[in-house]
């Protein structure tokens, strides 16, 4: 139960620091000038980078079976995709919260 919580907890984490974090943003744009635009857009896409970060993910905390680490991949595909919904549905919830109370 502790690897899998690991797993996707690290999954979520990695997919966030790959696309929105400041702190790999000048990776972001060195590889934006230098990589194809259809290859970069995986650094746009939390369904893409989740899906290598699952198998990332997947390799390090759960089996090296390749069967696994794929189903690890599809794993992280969708959990990327749900925290970024809900990260971005807090968000709008909080916006909307504070423009309420001012009333």
């Amino acid at each position: 139960m502790v690897m899998f919580l690991l797993f996707v907890f690290a999954v979520i984490g990695l997919t966030n620091l790959m696309i929105d974090s400041s702190l790999l943003a000048p990776l972001r744009e060195f590889l934006k000038k230098h990589l194809p635009v259809s290859v970069y857009k995986v650094f746009e896409c939390y369904q893409c980078m989740g899906t290598w970060c699952g198998f990332i993910c997947g390799v390090i905390l759960i089996s090296h079976n390749p069967l696994v680490v794929l189903t690890c991949g599809f794993a992280g595909s969708f959990l990327s995709v749900l925290a970024a919904s809900y990260l971005n549905y807090i968000e709008a919830r909080t916006i909307v919260d504070l423009g309420d109370s001012d009333e």
